[in-house]
């Protein structure tokens, strides 16, 4: 279902004003409430329990197509207000207006999303009832695609020295811009390789190599457009041909070559809501910083079914969970016989 209550666009407030003089007004090509879903609420704000109302300002070209938002009310959360632009930006297409002499013109376009978490949401909604649109699936206007070409890229043809000699691997999630040719115009990192030379050969192996079937506007013709893309750096394995197999030789370290542990504890009480969380690592396993503890997906208001006692009562339960990673002196072999 379309934002019903987690994020609902107020298209009552919506301001859709086209350049001075146009005969014909400026108006969305597709629903104002398609251009963002309840899946895409961000995580951390969801788990924060994190709710506000951004209201936004677009600019519209004589294409329809728009190029700047602007937050004109902020929900008071940076992560919401960025989130709404780069929606919009993304999803939002215009019937341009037209002047007195029949010329399309563009014009600028206000509106809010409220983000609210319904009843029952946060990290353990599972959506709501009825009828929502289907992400993984096509919708009009079409997405750029990447042209067949693409998938000749390959890390080896483009790995650079720095990242090679120092081993590194890792996976680079962008956005690229697309123009109506087809032509990469512009990249961003939306989720890091951690290496710094992997991420920054990413975006200029799109930009120069990139070649994509554009983007198709409400009338079907050929318009700007973005793609979610992602590249998987792995090092050539270096092989030699032997007597009876092909021997690879290793590039990089073992996974999980660093002893560590995780211990997450709190205290579950008998009206079922959650306290005294504690979490605490050592050695490398420690969730990435940007996650925050672990302890925070339990925060907020919420209550589970408590655990009971013998005669069926509710009561009060320390839960612990612990995580370990030992590395120790294999077994010596048995001797043949």
């Amino acid at each position: 279902m379309m934002l019903l209550s987690m994020m609902m666009v107020l298209a009552a407030q919506a301001d859709a004003g086209a350049a001075s003089g146009s005969a014909e007004p400026m108006e969305p090509a597709t629903f104002p409430g398609s251009w963002a879903t309840n899946d895409d609420y961000p995580a951390r704000a969801m788990h924060e329990e994190r709710e506000g109302t951004t209201g936004f300002r677009l600019t519209i070209g004589a294409d329809g197509l728009p190029s700047a938002c602007d937050i004109i009310s902020s929900s008071g959360h940076g992560d919401l207000d960025a989130t709404t632009c780069r929606l919009i930006m993304e999803r939002a297409r215009f019937k341009p207006g037209r002047d007195a002499k029949g010329k399309p013109v563009g014009g600028t376009y206000s509106n809010r999303i409220r983000w609210q978490i319904p009843e029952g949401g946060g990290l353990f909604a599972l959506g709501a009832p009825g009828f929502a649109v289907d992400e993984s699936g096509e919708g009009w206007p079409r997405r750029p695609r990447p042209d067949i070409s693409m998938n000749e890229l390959l890390p080896a043809d483009h790995y650079p020295a720095i990242a090679r000699e120092a081993g590194e691997e890792g996976i680079v999630r962008m956005t690229v811009d697309v123009d109506a040719e087809g032509r990469v115009t512009g990249c961003s990192v939306t989720d890091s390789s951690l290496s710094a030379s992997l991420d920054a050969a990413s975006c200029t192996l799109m930009r120069d190599k990139g070649k994509f079937e554009p983007a198709l506007d409400s009338a079907g013709k050929p318009a700007r457009g973005v793609a979610p893309v992602k590249f998987n750096w792995l090092l050539p394995r270096e092989e030699a041909a032997g007597d009876d197999a092909i021997v690879t030789k290793p590039v990089r370290k073992f996974p999980m070559s660093d002893p560590g542990s995780l211990t997450m504890t709190m205290v579950v009480g008998a009206n079922g809501t959650v306290s005294d969380c504690r979490f605490e690592s050592t050695g490398k396993m420690a969730p990435p910083s940007e996650y925050g503890s672990p302890c925070e997906m339990f925060h907020g208001p919420r209550q589970f079914i408590p655990f009971v006692d013998a005669d069926g009562k509710p009561v009060a339960r320390r839960v612990t969970m612990r995580s370990e990673l030992l590395i120790e002196d294999a077994p010596a072999a048995a001797p043949p016989k």
